[in-house]
């Protein structure tokens, strides 16, 4: 994960803790609100209607009882007296109307708020209306007997079962404030609980959020710096000359950094390894082209001794002599060859490039180097103008021939053929012979690599070096080998040179213009 996400993805989990703490507390703060809101909308409208209902009985209870003084009062006064307590008898009757009329009203409004918000436990609403009709029944009786003339006995029993249901009623007024009260009292426990709740939520999700925020930058972090310790463990190892590799895990920067550090570390490794190798070949070219040298001169000496003895001793060496003369020009020619392998493989020349015939240079080829008499050659009929250096060119060709006789062992076929495309030109150097191994393949081209029991490895080394030179490349196939080489029409890096107006001499495999 990319350290730019990996903050990206912090940033968006920090805003949903405080999203979620934030809805936490919302939701809290709502509860809270609508508890309270119960307790306004519910509860004291209850209170209410239950105090219009005591305000009710009592007004009920004081009024009939005076109602029933002034009865006694109306048959003992005079016409004045009795018009004026007939007035007050009237203000007291309609007042006793309006007592009932706000009972009723109260007792209305309770019945709806205890259906839509509690349950039957503390719903007292039938025993509310009976009381208040036994009191009222009494009361209306009360004053029809008072009215009506009765008096002793029965009117005084009648008050004590009056005054015995107005205690009923108040009673169970009582009971209904209680239980209203007592819910009251549940809510009030329930929002202390309610807020004490809220508060450690809130504590707790804090908490959540600080802990949460610590553990994901500490993660982060350690993603970070721990990958970089190894990197710059990596990168002590290199300076120290251990090419090892970073453990590629992961695909943000620092992964990203490790495969460049890795593919550094292999870069480096190769290039320290052909410093090595060109250090040794070094040495190697610098002995071997003293040692080369040392023996060109005494091998000329022996071999042109041996060429003056032989045609002078031709006539008159019996057959076994002859052999051992075979034998010492092939050992002469054997120890030329390897030496003329080391001088070619040390002695880097500059490319000289003209424009020349492929096909003269394969010509050319053949006919200065000894081809069995089992080995058939086959050569192209097409041919193509290059520009090329014709005597490196040729030394390629002639170990290139050279190994194939080797491989067909004197008895086989090899084929030229000249391939040209729109940019290049492609030399195919075909024989018949068993192959090569494809484990050496990759190796053939390599410095003192050799499948031949004679032979200095250097051949195919140089060959490379000089296709290099020419910016071109040599390749090798199976089934039936063959050696390619491909060359630029155009090199990148030649300069077309300055005619002279004077040229004294041209390369025999120069094209005529």
């Amino acid at each position: 994960m990319k350290i730019r996400t990996k903050l990206v993805l912090e940033v968006i989990v920090l805003f949903a803790l405080v999203g979620m703490i934030s809805f936490v507390s919302i939701m809290n703060t709502k509860q809270l609100q609508d508890s309270f809101s119960s307790i306004s909308s519910e509860t004291l409208p209850v209170l209410d209607t239950l105090k219009d209902m005591r305000y009710a009985s009592t007004q009920l209870s004081a009024i009939t009882m005076e109602i029933v003084l002034i009865e006694d009062e109306t048959r003992n006064t005079g016409e004045n007296e009795y018009r004026e307590l007939e007035e007050i008898l009237e203000i007291n009757f309609y007042k006793i109307e309006q007592a009932k009329s706000l009972f009723n009203d109260s007792f209305s409004k309770y019945s709806n708020l205890m259906i839509e918000n509690y349950d039957d436990e503390i719903n007292t609403t039938e025993e509310l209306a009976t009381k208040w009709n036994d009191l009222l029944f009494i009361s209306n009786k009360m004053i029809q007997l008072k009215a009506s003339g009765v008096s002793g006995f029965q009117i005084l029993q009648l008050n004590q079962d009056f005054n015995s249901s107005f205690d009923k009623m108040n009673a169970e007024i009582d009971h209904a404030i209680e239980l209203t009260s007592g819910n009251i009292d549940q809510r009030q426990e329930y929002i202390d609980l309610l807020v004490t709740e809220v508060t450690w939520s809130i504590v707790i999700a804090l908490n959540l959020f600080v802990l949460t925020a610590l553990v994901i930058r500490f993660l982060i972090l350690r993603s970070i710096s721990n990958p970089l310790n190894k990197i710059r463990n990596v990168t002590h190892s290199i300076a120290k000359g251990d090419f090892v590799l970073y453990p590629e895990k992961g695909n943000d920067e620092i992964s990203e950094l490790g495969r460049d550090i890795n593919i550094m570390s292999n870069d480096l490794a190769e290039l320290h390894k052909k410093i090595i190798e060109k250090e040794r070949l070094s040495s190697i070219g610098s002995l071997a082209t003293r040692f080369a040298h040392d023996i060109r001169n005494p091998l000329s000496v022996i071999k042109n001794s041996f060429e003056i003895i032989e045609i002078k001793t031709k006539n008159t060496l019996d057959d076994s002599l002859l052999k051992n003369f075979e034998r010492i020009g092939r050992a002469v020619e054997r120890i030329t060859h390897q030496t003329d392998d080391v001088l070619d493989y040390v002695s880097v020349t500059e490319v000289k490039r003209e424009k020349c015939s492929l096909l003269s240079i394969i010509k050319s080829t053949i006919k200065n180097n000894k081809i069995p008499y089992g080995v058939k050659i086959s050569i192209p009929d097409n041919d193509c103008m290059i520009l090329c250096d014709p005597y490196k060119l040729e030394i390629i060709l002639t170990n290139l021939v050279n190994n194939a006789c080797y491989a067909i062992n004197d008895d086989g076929k090899i084929t030229f053929r000249i391939i040209e495309t729109d940019d290049d030109v492609i030399i195919e150097v075909e024989d018949s012979g068993k192959g090569i191994p494809d484990d050496d393949l990759d190796k053939i081209f390599e410095p003192l690599f050799t499948t031949k029991q004679t032979g200095t490895g250097l051949g195919l080394s140089s060959c490379k070096s000089i296709i290099d030179a020419h910016e071109g490349k040599i390749s090798v196939r199976n089934n039936p080998t063959t050696f390619s080489i491909q060359l630029p029409k155009k090199p990148k890096n030649y300069q077309i040179p300055i005619k002279k107006e004077n040229a004294k001499s041209r390369s025999k495999f120069a094209s005529t213009e």
